[in-house]
């Protein structure tokens, strides 16, 4: 009898630990404020999944944020880019939460950055503390938000993770103090035929709305393999945001045939994004069409597949029922009911313009002084691409067609001025047809870029060096009473490769901003004893075009 009550006792303190566990996560949110999403898990972004979530902060930076339960740093990362500050915090139920664009951290992780910061005389840095070296509690603030890295306004950006395999975790299964009573809104559908040829046909069909949470469709005539796709976009309870789906659905007479839920992803999900989205109309009319299927070349981990990948056959004088379903996280649905008529339509002649790339063939297309190489599986269909030279300039059909795999793209130099082929490089006009610096290989007389892009590619140059301007000083200023130094630096092209700075001929951190192009210097990281100081800055461009500023000032520590 003991036995049993022991037994009986140790399954309930388990369980009890358990529901603590899971009380503590959903008890300690990452921010004081009341949490406001202004982009979701799976949101399709430009280049990736959105791996978290981004929560606003009434336009401001410096609001706490709390480590939303207990564990130990894993991992901190400082980048110019991409998550700018962020902390990852490793937690002892196996997972392991991401805090990013922080302006700043706590200041006992703070004093523990910086003192590698000026060891390795760095500013972007990497740091992998040692298990529990700096333990947190749940709640504990661990930094303050902020707008670094690629972030375009200020926010914070929250994931969960997997710690063992770093699957990111949708995090509103954490968090359960966000509001939303909203339906997904549809703005539009579309019916994507295959021909026999790339690319798909894409028809739009206008839709109703019924009532709140009902869209219906016209009756749609058509046959063969079609496939959907909706123009849509989910607003939380409070937001204006237009955010991202939790689900998508196919229902064929009330029966499930296929469905996407945005749960967990792996960062290779991010390689075959532009599957399920039409690239092409994203790139030339900027409207994102999300598609309800699965590519066959596509890897994601999310889908469930219950009937050919979405793709449904519709035979001649047959009638079929669809209802496409979207759902938030939080339940509300709404529906796309859609008739399709089965009637063979004459084929119309596809006008082919340019070369048939295969994705199962190598290609190499030559002109007299560039080159272009298409490996296998470079595209993901078979495509007609229009190239040709013109000049100093190689088009390569416009940047409508997605890749799987990089082209090669070469340009041979018949110019023997080191120094001008130093600042020359490959560029690419953007959207904007604004020219972009693209970091080139250089090998004897030819020019190497691998590109992820079809576009317009072409030589030029950049032979100015960067700026560098004071901007709360000026030389021989008092400055006893400012807290930061703050030094604008600007490259005309290429943009700023690297930079270092130093104060009496001690190197200084001073962290940079692109967005606003500042450098920013703490005075409080370094005492010195005499008024007087000599400021040095060294830049570089990315093609070796350099620059030193030097002057003095005064300040009393």
């Amino acid at each position: 009898m003991k036995n049993k009550f022991l037994i009986l006792l140790i399954i309930f303190l388990i369980s009890f630990n358990s529901i603590c566990q899971t009380n503590s996560l959903n008890s300690s949110p990452p921010l004081n404020i009341p949490l406001i999403i202004s982009g979701t898990f799976g949101e399709l972004r430009s280049n990736h999944f959105h791996a978290g979530l981004d929560i606003k902060t009434n336009g401001k930076e410096g609001y706490q944020v709390k480590s939303f339960n207990l564990g130990y740093v894993d991992r901190i990362r400082i980048s110019t880019s991409g998550y700018g500050k962020a902390l990852y915090i490793k937690h002892p139920n196996g997972l392991t939460s991401v805090y990013a664009h922080l302006s700043k951290f706590s200041s006992k992780i703070e004093s523990f950055v910086k003192s590698n910061q000026y060891e390795k005389e760095v500013f972007e840095i990497q740091l992998f503390p040692k298990d529990n070296e700096i333990k947190v509690k749940a709640g504990e603030i661990i930094g303050f938000s902020g707008n670094t890295g690629g972030s375009s306004g200020p926010h914070l950006h929250f994931e969960v993770r997997d710690s063992k395999n770093q699957k990111t975790i949708n995090p509103l299964n954490y968090l359960n103090n966000i509001k939303d009573d909203r339906k997904p809104s549809i703005r539009s559908m579309y019916v994507f035929k295959k021909n026999d040829e790339y690319p798909e046909k894409i028809s739009k069909y206008e839709i109703k709305k019924i009532n709140d949470s009902i869209y219906r469709s016209d009756n749609i005539i058509t046959s063969g393999e079609i496939s959907f796709g909706l123009n849509m976009f989910d607003r939380q309870s409070f937001s204006y945001n237009r955010n991202g789906i939790y689900k998508a659905s196919i229902y064929q007479n009330d029966s499930l045939k296929f469905q996407y839920t945005f749960d967990e992803l792996d960062f290779e999900d991010s390689k075959f994004i532009n599957l399920l989205r039409d690239y092409k109309t994203k790139k030339e009319k900027g409207i994102t069409i999300q598609r309800i299927i699965k590519h066959p070349d596509s890897k994601k981990s999310f889908l469930i597949n219950k009937h050919n990948n979405g793709f449904f056959n519709i035979k001649n004088n047959k009638k079929y029922f669809f209802t496409l379903k979207i759902s938030d996280y939080e339940g509300n649905n709404s529906f796309v009911e859609i008739t399709i008529i089965g009637k063979n339509q004459e084929k119309k002649n596809i006008k082919t313009k340019g070369k048939l790339i295969k994705t199962d063939e190598d290609y190499l297309i030559k002109f007299e002084d560039k080159e272009i190489i298409f490996k296998k599986n470079t595209l993901y269909d078979n495509v007609y691409l229009d190239i040709k030279e013109s000049n100093d300039t190689l088009y390569v059909d416009k940047d409508i067609f997605p890749l799987k795999n990089p082209i090669e793209i070469s340009f041979k130099i018949n110019n023997n001025d080191s120094l001008l082929n130093r600042q020359s490089f490959i560029s690419k006009l953007n959207s904007k047809d604004k020219p972009l610096y693209l970091p080139t290989q250089k090998k004897e007389n030819k020019f190497y870029f691998k590109s992820n892009s079809l576009g317009v590619f072409f030589i030029a140059k950049d032979t100015i060096s960067p700026e560098i301007k004071p901007i709360n000083f000026y030389k021989g200023q008092w400055i006893s009473k400012l807290n930061y130094l703050k030094i604008k630096i600007k490259d005309d092209f290429s943009g700023i490769k690297n930079y270092k700075g130093f104060l009496n001929n001690k190197w200084i951190l001073f962290e940079y901003e692109p967005k606003t192009n500042i450098l920013t210097y703490n005075f409080s990281d370094i005492k010195f004893n005499n008024t007087k100081h000599y400021l040095k800055i060294y830049i570089e461009d990315n093609v070796g075009n350099k620059k030193i500023f030097k002057t003095m000032f005064y300040r009393k520590y």
